[in-house]
C-alpha cells in the first residue's frame, strides 16, 4: 500500500508540470520569445541579423512564412472537421429524440 502510494506521488511529480497553465501564456517570456518573420522582413537592410548571408535569411524567413502557412492552414481544415462532428453529433441527438418521440406516441 506504501509502495503505491509513493510509486503514485513519484509520477505525479515526474508527469505533471509545475507550473499552472492558466491560458496567459508566459508574460515574463517576452524577451526571450524569437522575434517574428514580419518583424525581420521589415527591419531596414543595415539593421538585418544575417550580415553578409543576405540569401539565407530569406530563404529562412520563406521557410518560415511557408511553415507559417502550412500551419494556419491545418488549424482550418481541422476546426472544420471539428464543427462538422458536432454538427453530426447534434443532428444525430436529435433524430434519436425524434424517434424516442414517435416510439412513445405509439404507445
Amino acid at each position: 500500500m506504501i509502495f503505491r502510494a509513493i510509486l503514485s506521488i513519484a509520477f505525479v511529480a515526474v508527469f505533471i508540470p509545475h507550473e499552472p497553465d492558466l491560458g496567459f501564456g508566459r508574460p515574463n517570456a517576452g524577451g526571450i520569445l524569437p522575434i517574428m518573420a514580419s518583424q525581420l522582413a521589415s527591419l531596414p537592410a543595415g539593421a538585418k541579423l544575417c550580415g553578409n548571408n543576405q540569401e539565407a535569411c530569406t530563404r529562412g524567413l520563406d521557410m518560415a512564412g511557408d511553415l507559417r502557412s502550412t500551419i494556419l492552414s491545418n488549424l482550418d481544415r481541422v476546426k472544420a472537421e471539428l464543427k462538422e462532428s458536432k454538427l453530426a453529433r447534434s443532428d444525430q441527438r436529435r433524430n434519436i429524440g425524434n424517434d424516442l418521440v414517435a416510439l412513445i406516441k405509439k404507445f
